[in-house]
């Protein structure tokens, strides 16, 4: 079982609203020497080992250093490197021969712990693969192998940026029929924004001259684009130090403590922070307000605001391919509009593929408008007294490669008296020739007949009478149109509601929306009724009219004895 005062070698996820500037972090690395492990309490008692305890004082390697967020320490290789222009040749690289130059003039030496920053070549390298057991014989799946070549998206941009050698967009050839492994690797990017430094250590002997395997990580920190901030391994806040080897023939063991050292905000200092905080959210409200204003905009009295927000989504089973829509709203009697909404659409060209039986065009397009109603029935004296609703009426049309045109379908939607989400399948038609040589026409140059008036498919504007009679017109059934859309109405009507606890009906009503409606719908609840009694009615008479039969040939059996 594990001790509790063991490091943890986890990952550790922190979230702060300060700046990640201010984080401060405190590296402590000492190595492990034979002081370290006979105690101490026998070399104080034995007054002939006072020399050796010096030396081996004198031999013990400790070094503490802070670190803040993305602050460059050279480790001895990279000194070694760039104190000679001629191995710079960015901007970057000579930035760091002109830091190094003067840290040299200082007479600085040199320190075990350094680090890599973001923009650093040690952070672009490819990420390693991690293996979850000391197997030898353990393999990297396929997905963490191809993962492991994927380059990290750097938070921010500018110069720094562009010399990291990121994905590129050439002017000639954007497209590359066989990309190279350094191409792939350019171009293909993790989705997660994100910014890397890692706290090192050089575990060699200072008198030794750079080898590959002296850089150890010590803590690696990892920040993307939402704040979060990942550390590995996590602060040891008390616990045993982290243990790292070094891969020479010595086999030299180091400890390292990683403690937080950030600077502590004093309770002034909270206060001030949040008495400022306050203050900004405030005027961002007061700003939202001045945009927004402090009422809902209302129609005027006696108005109702109507809105629709909806979506053509799929047509059906038409002849034809590559289908468009073109479709707009009719006006009825006492709607008005403003005078730039948009009534008439037109979807782009869709092609079909074949869905279970059914060939479906996907259109996904989407439509809104907004009108309004006034009864002015007490203007206009010879206004029709059913007042409607708006119609969508639409017609399915489709063009080939060849430049063919055709009509494929009519049809029209009536938009619902009550507020709500709806999804309604429209059923199409189109008209036919008088003989076979208009579908003739329709197959080799395209052409059909159409309707000089769109609204002829609900009912036609210049219509103005009781009954409306299609009888006579030849046409064909085609396919089907899928609509979802949403109704949404305003009126001040409405804020009375709760005072008076009427429904929607009656609100509707009172608009001069419903009379008719629901005069249709008593009338047939009275029909209904009136059936009902009916049929009960020549039930009873039935079972009497049998009574009378029965009781008649019982008296004619006993006459008849």
């Amino acid at each position: 079982m594990a001790d509790l005062s063991d490091p943890d070698l986890g990952a550790a996820y922190y979230r702060s609203s300060d700046p990640i500037k201010n984080l401060k972090i405190r590296v402590k690395l000492s190595r492990i020497s034979s002081s370290n492990i006979v105690p101490q309490g026998k070399l104080e008692q034995d007054g002939s080992n006072l020399e050796m305890q010096k030396v081996q004082e004198s031999m013990q390697d400790i070094e503490e250093r802070v670190f803040e967020w993305q602050q460059k320490e050279f480790s001895k290789r990279e000194i070694d490197l760039y104190q000679n222009i001629a191995n710079c040749t960015s901007q970057l690289e000579k930035d760091y021969h002109a830091k190094v130059t003067e840290l040299l003039s200082k007479g600085q030496q040199h320190n075990r712990l350094f680090t890599y920053v973001d923009h650093d070549r040690f952070s672009q390298q490819d990420e390693a693969v991690f293996f979850m057991t000391n197997s030898p014989n353990e393999t990297p799946t396929i997905l963490s192998d191809k993962m492991s070549h994927l380059r990290r998206r750097k938070i921010g941009g500018g110069k720094k940026a562009r010399e990291r050698g990121g994905a590129f967009v050439p002017k000639l050839n954007i497209v590359e029929e066989t990309p190279s492994d350094d191409l792939r690797n350019k171009n293909h990017i993790m989705a997660a924004p994100a910014q890397v430094m890692y706290i090192m250590a050089d575990l060699g002997p200072k008198d030794r001259p750079f080898e590959e395997g002296d850089e150890v990580v010590l803590c690696s920190l990892q920040l993307d684009a939402n704040g979060v901030l990942c550390m590995r391994p996590d602060f040891n806040r008390g616990r045993k130090p982290y243990v790292a080897e070094t891969s020479s023939l010595g086999r030299e063991v180091f400890e390292y403590t990683i403690e937080h050292n950030s600077k502590v905000m004093s309770r002034q200092e909270q206060d001030k922070e949040l008495k400022m905080y306050r203050e900004i959210y405030s005027r961002h409200k007061d700003f939202l307000s001045t945009c927004v204003g402090h009422e809902f905009e209302l129609p005027p009295p006696e108005v109702l605001r109507l809105m629709v927000c909806g979506e053509i989504e799929k047509a059906r089973n038409f002849e034809y391919d590559d289908l468009y829509i073109h479709f707009f709203v009719d006006i009825p009697k006492n709607w008005k509009v403003d005078g730039h909404q948009q009534l008439s659409w037109v979807t782009q060209t869709c092609a079909t593929k074949v869905e279970g039986r059914d060939n479906v065009a996907h259109f996904s397009y989407p439509f809104e408008f907004e009108m309004f109603y006034k009864d002015e029935s007490y203007v206009d004296e010879n206004k029709d007294s059913f007042p409607h609703f708006p119609f969508i009426l639409m017609e399915v049309l489709s063009l080939d490669s060849w430049n063919r045109f055709r009509t494929e379908g009519y049809s029209y939607l009536a938009i619902p008296p009550r507020p709500g989400v709806y999804k309604e399948t429209v059923n199409c038609w189109r008209p036919l020739g008088s003989n076979f040589v208009s579908e003739m026409r329709r197959f080799f140059i395209g052409g059909s007949p159409e309707l000089e008036d769109l609204t002829y498919t609900a009912i036609p504007s210049t219509f103005d009478g009781p009954y409306l009679s299609k009888y006579g017109f030849r046409t064909e059934s085609t396919g089907s149109v899928d609509v979802k859309f949403n109704v949404i109405m305003q009126s001040r009507s409405f804020l009375e509601r709760k005072a008076t606890k009427k429904s929607l009906g009656s609100l509707l009503d009172t608009l001069g929306i419903n009379t008719v409606q629901q005069n249709i719908q008593s009338v047939l609840e009275a029909f209904k009724k009136a059936r009902q009694r009916m049929v009960i009615a020549r039930e009873n008479a039935t079972r009497e009219l049998l009574k009378d039969s029965k009781h008649q040939n019982e008296l004619f059996s006993r006459s008849k004895r």
